[in-house]
């Protein structure tokens, strides 16, 4: 069996490690200390065959495998990860922290965009500062109908990390699993369980999964279709991916974004983001729509950190080679960003009693756009198509509104319009602006803060992505 990728201190995206086989003396046979000819006997002459056999098999295997990965693979779920704690800011009144397991079992739902019949997954120790030992590990798939993490027993499969039980993370590192022959379907939901003993508090971590994951009892469930509960979380812990190989591999579209694109405000589990809603929608076109669409939104996101940043989790241009492309079969980008980078400043200014200023907009203006072409650079150099999205309509939100940051706002869209060298436009602002009172949402499809959407929201802005965008028939 080959062995899978492992990612190392560079994360994700980078060479795969190849195995190094180092004969032994004895397998060189015995050398004479008088002439220096080196005596083989038949049994050493056995063993050298033998692994050169072996180094053969090995090279074969590390061949299929880098010719599998990761253009045999397609990403059909993932989360963009930050550091926990996540600190106090300008707009962020207090701490932010993962919940802490102790020998307890952590089992996350996750809804795949894409079938297969192979899945693996990917942890992540991205913020670690000290090595992260997982213990035990498994997936199965949700019972239908079930909404409370019960598994299907008979799809249960224990997860091996080169063929063991447990796996450790060093400070930095990505790892896949083995993979495991168990076919999915899209709209599958799974259930991914990580035991740890001892006593973890989680540094790599999403604090809005959008779903209501499970703490366990002390111990080991790990193989349990139905897992004794302590405790739900609203976090995403350490997981970063879910990988599908299937007879025809789907593209991936990846959502780069913020809190709209990963959905908050919607129906927890339910699914109900937008780019969880434009995946079903794809899957049910006729013809099918085979792309797969992953959600690296992340609440509070900026486009640009330059100036210092305020929202959780490095700018967008920072981390658009972890989340993007270090995301398996990634072929398209849709980045939608920028109302953070205008709103989080003014919140924090009305803080203390100030308004954002036109000079304050303009770096801001500057700054998104120069971190969006930067983007759209990094896409177009790693040969993905890369499309922008024009930031909603705001006016309402408290403290995130003013004046200047409105006209920001527009000075941003009217980039991404006419000037950006984006492969397409998804015009988002256009469909969800009120018309009577175009700096508003619609008041259907306000979730009621003003700039996040409801469910119907997040459903019409599934539906402005054109298929054309991604070689399929409207």
């Amino acid at each position: 069996m080959c062995a899978p990728q492992d990612l190392g201190a560079g994360g994700v995206g980078g060479p795969p490690r190849r195995q190094r086989h180092i004969f032994s003396k004895r397998d060189r046979g015995h050398r004479s200390h008088e002439t220096g000819i080196v005596m083989v006997t038949m049994g050493s002459i056995k063993r050298y065959v033998a692994t050169i056999v072996m180094v053969f098999c090995s090279a074969l295997c590390i061949g299929a495998a880098d010719a599998r990965d990761p253009s045999h693979w397609s990403a059909v779920w993932a989360t963009a990860l930050v550091h926990s704690p996540v600190p106090v800011s300008g707009v962020r009144p207090s701490v932010q922290t993962a919940p802490r397991l102790h020998d307890q079992t952590l089992r996350q739902m996750v809804v795949l965009s894409a079938g297969g019949s192979r899945i693996r997954i990917r942890l992540s120790n991205a913020f670690g500062t000290r090595p992260l030992h997982i213990d035990a590990a498994s997936v199965g798939v949700q019972r239908v109908g079930n909404k409370n993490g019960q598994l299907d027993a008979s799809s249960l499969h224990a997860l091996h990390f080169d063929g063991r039980s447990h796996v450790v993370l060093l400070p930095g590192a990505a790892r896949y699993s083995d993979p495991v022959d168990l076919p999915v379907r899209e709209g599958d939901t799974l259930g991914i369980s990580l035991y740890v003993t001892g006593t973890v508090a989680a540094s790599t971590w999403h604090p809005d999964a959008r779903w209501n994951n499970l703490i366990s009892t002390q111990g080991n469930h790990t193989m349990a279709a139905i897992m004794p509960v302590a405790v739900t979380t609203g976090a995403t812990m350490w997981l970063s991916a879910v990988d599908v190989q299937a007879d025809t591999q789907p593209p991936v579209l990846v959502a780069l974004g913020d809190s709209i694109t990963n959905g908050f405000r919607s129906t927890v589990g339910a699914a109900h983001s937008y780019p969880q809603m434009l995946a079903r929608r794809l899957h049910g076109m006729k013809p099918i729509c085979r792309v797969a669409v992953v959600d690296v939104g992340i609440d509070g996101n900026e486009m640009s950190d330059r100036d210092g940043g305020y929202g959780p989790g490095q700018g967008m241009e920072r981390r658009f080679k972890r989340d993007v492309l270090g995301q398996s079969g990634a072929r398209f980008v849709l980045l939608l960003g920028g109302v953070n980078d205008i709103g989080e400043p003014a919140i924090a200014l009305h803080a203390q009693g100030k308004t954002l200023d036109d000079m304050t907009a303009r770096r801001i203006v500057a700054n998104v756009i120069e971190a969006q072409q930067e983007i759209i650079n990094q896409a177009h150099a790693a040969g993905l198509r890369i499309f922008g999205a024009t930031i909603l309509p705001f006016e309402g939100t408290q403290g995130a509104y003013s004046a200047a940051g409105e006209r920001a706002r527009q000075q941003v869209n009217d980039w991404i319009r006419h000037r950006a060298p984006f492969d397409g436009v998804v015009d988002f602002d256009k469909v969800m602006r009120d018309p009577s009172h175009p700096l508003r949402l619609r008041p259907d499809i306000d979730s009621g803060d003003h700039i996040h959407p409801n469910d119907e929201g997040y459903a019409t802005m599934a539906a402005a992505v054109p298929p054309s965008l991604l070689g399929c028939k409207s």
